[in-house]
């Protein structure tokens, strides 16, 4: 439990700031001998607390846009459900051959990218658009597998929507949650969640996220830009490493 603690705090740390703290969670409860889909399940149990931390931390600095997000909520809420149903029905091992190379393309547009600053640009598609056409797509996946959804958002609410490294980190822990929570709920109803691990690894994630909020509010790109690519990368290496028969098949074929 004493590792579980620490185990959300730094979770906490990575979730608030640049999303994925799955890429902590979810080998801490792997190895402690869960089921690969109580696993996944707990750790969005566990990041539901680390994510509400932030979002309180970021609407009080006035830092989320309720009116414009509103919308996609809606559709964020419906995709992770629906990726969560099909989660226990479907193989994920396609997914989980498709996710590293996408995540390494984010942590390059990342690095590379003049867009990613403190500094707003023009947006490249309106907001009802980028509800219809963007979120479902990474909410689906939130709610299918999970692990670093939030990199996805933050890039897609930088490059689409204009936004600077404060405001996409903040809003995309919103949608983030959004996706997240409805994914828990048909897991939960379902049986996978484990409640007392995730408690522990709750409890952590909130002293991670406040923390860790507080860092992106004090040095905005400075602190999520390179957070995020090095996740990125990780998460690549973490799913690579872990799926590495899959990948050595796939390539005989």
């Amino acid at each position: 439990m004493i590792i579980l603690l620490l185990t959300g705090i730094l979770a906490g740390l990575i979730e608030a700031s640049a999303g994925g703290s799955g890429l902590v969670s979810l080998p801490a409860l792997m190895l402690m001998g869960y089921q690969p889909i109580e696993a996944l399940a707990t750790s969005k149990f566990q990041f539901s607390f680390g994510a509400a931390t932030a979002i309180y931390k970021f609407s009080s600095a006035g830092l989320i846009h309720w009116r414009q997000v509103a919308p996609l909520l809606l559709t964020a809420t419906l995709a992770g459900a629906l990726g969560a149903h099909l989660l226990s029905e479907l193989d994920t091992e396609l997914i989980a051959l498709i996710v590293p190379f996408l995540l390494i393309a984010i942590a390059i547009y990342l690095a590379r990218s003049s867009h990613i600053s403190d500094v707003a640009s023009k947006p490249r598609l309106s907001w009802s658009r980028f509800a219809l056409l963007v979120v479902p797509v990474i909410a689906f996946y939130d709610g299918f597998f999970g692990v670093g959804s939030a990199s996805l958002y933050v890039a897609a609410f930088v490059a689409l929507l204009g936004m600077n490294a404060r405001m996409a980190t903040a809003n995309t822990k919103l949608v983030d949650f959004a996706s997240g929570i409805a994914a828990l709920l048909v897991l939960a109803l379902k049986g996978h969640v484990l409640l007392q691990p995730g408690l522990v690894l709750g409890m952590g994630q909130i002293l991670g996220s406040y923390f860790g909020a507080s860092l992106v509010l004090r040095w905005g790109a400075r602190w999520v830009r390179p957070l995020v690519v090095i996740v990125s990368i990780g998460l690549s290496i973490d799913l690579f490493r872990r799926h590495w028969p899959a990948f050595v098949a796939l390539l005989h074929t």
